[in-house]
């Protein structure tokens, strides 16, 4: 009896690992309309982030969440990820996985003409965007960048949680903000490993090395502010564009 009780629990905790495996690898990826030619003003507004130390805007505009906690808003149809630009001497990869799941590649070769460091043989435009559906249920959502995957097999894998990361150190921030009815997170990605240069480390630390604007999550907020509207947000957007102009004009 107790043989059978046995063999019964552990074909039940091989079902329910089944089905949660297969629910996590159903999701499908599809190729969604550019967004900077969609809605160039708030391309604009994403792209303005780049290239800014940490993404260190004001955590009262745009909030920081914990990137470990992401997870599908269960209201829209699908995730929706953008390809905002990138600071990188590296062609990264970006993954992603659903409940844990495997990892899935999502943009192969992260490199563009257009791009901060540019790449002659980029393939990729700014503004370019993959729809991952076929969602159900409660989904949490993890992003990865691999380092130099492109060309590199053997790169470093580097997600939300810093002590699976190689090196133990945190590799990417996350902020929050909504448009009308539309949950948004920009996400940014540091691709070097070690500590930043100041501290005996190899890295600039600058998490702009893969930043993408995800539509249709949420996460949990490291504070709790008022959430900010899509006016203020544009109004952000327009200062760090107008900061950066001066920046260039003094330099």
């Amino acid at each position: 009896m107790k043989k059978l009780l046995f063999n019964a629990c552990l074909l039940a905790t091989a079902s329910a690992s089944l089905l949660f495996n297969t629910a996590a690898q159903a999701s499908t990826v599809s190729e969604l309309e550019n967004l900077r030619e969609t809605d160039t003003e708030l391309f604009d507004v994403f792209n303005s982030t780049v290239n800014i130390e940490s993404l260190a805007l004001d955590e009262d505009t745009l909030p920081e969440l914990f990137a470990d906690s992401l997870q599908w808003d269960g209201i829209s149809d699908n995730i929706d990820v953008f390809f905002i630009n990138e600071g990188a001497a590296y062609r990264n990869q970006l993954l992603y996985s659903l409940n844990g799941g495997e990892q899935v590649t999502l943009f192969d070769d992260i490199s563009s003409t257009e791009s901060i460091l540019k790449e002659d043989s980029g393939t990729m435009l700014l503004g370019d965007g993959k729809s991952i559906s076929g969602l159900s249920g409660d989904v949490g959502i993890e992003f990865f960048v691999k380092a130099d995957g492109a060309q590199n097999s053997n790169g470093n894998v580097y997600g939300a949680d810093a002590a699976a990361n190689a090196d133990g150190l945190q590799h990417l921030v996350a902020r929050e903000f909504q448009q009308g009815s539309d949950n948004w997170v920009l996400l940014g990605f540091e691709d070097l490993y070690g500590a930043h240069y100041s501290n005996g480390g190899n890295s600039d630390r600058d998490f702009n090395d893969v930043v993408v604007a995800v539509r249709g999550v949420t996460g949990n907020r490291k504070d709790v502010p008022e959430p900010m509207t899509a006016a203020g947000v544009l109004l952000v957007g327009a200062l760090g564009l107008a900061q950066k102009r001066r920046q260039l004009a003094a330099s």
